[in-house]
């Protein structure tokens, strides 16, 4: 049986039926160019929500943070190591810079006021109370210091207040006591502050008090002289003598700076 031959209408038709097939294998192209579409992106990713964007570096967080380098600043305040106390086993060894040879008779009777009194601003301001908090045990024991420190200073400042503590301390005599009985006065000296006495006594005029002023300021630099030379040779007898005759001049020095025409004169025995 013969085959029939396509005509060309039929061959146009099958060729079209054969490309068919070729569009269809690039289809994808398109089924891609709709998943990229704009549309199908917003359906297929939920959007994310707007408030995640602000949790990355809030800014109510610093607060903590200034409260803690605050708390942190005044833990190191009050952990600073208190700085070392001296030595207050004397007045003496308070000020270890201006009296490192100690009391006499290792050490010398004089003192360098001068530096006694730069020593003892630089003690006073290293371990002043206020750089203490007021509750903690610092402050209690700067106070009890600083109140050490004033009484020594005045005391090493005074030559009759430093003979009475060398003798009061180192030998036990009290010559700042008000039972005279251990402290009797020589003779001499008696008779030589009744006739400075008599002598305050008739003076009329300012003129007058000045020149005893300066008779009387000859007596206590003399007096101080001789007593530093007992203590620093041990001769204590000889240093209680000399600190006695002090005290007098010492009163005859403040009556004569309190003198008024007609007042009473009265010196501290």
């Amino acid at each position: 049986m013969k085959r029939a031959i396509p005509s060309r209408q039929a061959l146009r038709h099958l060729a079209r039926l054969c490309n068919e097939p070729i569009r269809s294998a690039r289809a994808p192209l398109c089924t891609v160019s709709r998943q990229t579409h704009p549309a199908a992106q917003l359906r297929s990713t939920p959007p994310q929500p707007s408030r995640t964007l602000s949790t990355s570096a809030p800014s109510r967080q610093e607060p903590p943070t200034t409260t803690t380098t605050t708390t942190s600043s005044a833990n190191e305040t009050t952990n600073i190591a208190p700085p070392p106390l001296p030595d207050t086993t004397s007045y003496y060894t308070l000020f270890p810079s201006t009296l490192p040879q100690g009391p006499p008779p290792s050490g010398p009777f004089a003192i360098p006021l001068p530096a006694l009194r730069r020593e003892y601003l630089s003690l006073q301001s290293t371990h002043h109370p206020d750089k203490f908090p007021a509750s903690s045990p610092l402050h209690k024991q700067s106070l009890g210091l600083s109140a050490l420190l004033n009484t020594a200073y005045k005391t090493l400042s005074s030559p009759l207040l430093r003979a009475q503590y060398l003798l009061l301390h180192r030998h036990d005599i009290d010559v700042s006591s008000e039972d005279n009985s251990q402290n009797i006065t020589d003779q001499g000296t008696l008779m030589e502050v009744m006739e400075a006495q008599e002598a305050v006594e008739e003076a009329a005029n300012e003129d007058e008090i000045a020149a005893l002023k300066e008779e009387n300021n000859e007596r206590v630099w003399a007096t101080v002289q001789k007593m530093g030379d007992a203590f620093e040779r041990e001769d204590v007898e000889e240093a209680k003598k000399e600190c006695l005759r002090l005290k007098y001049w010492e009163s005859l020095g403040q009556v004569l700076h309190d003198w008024e025409p007609g007042k009473e004169v009265r010196l501290v025995h």
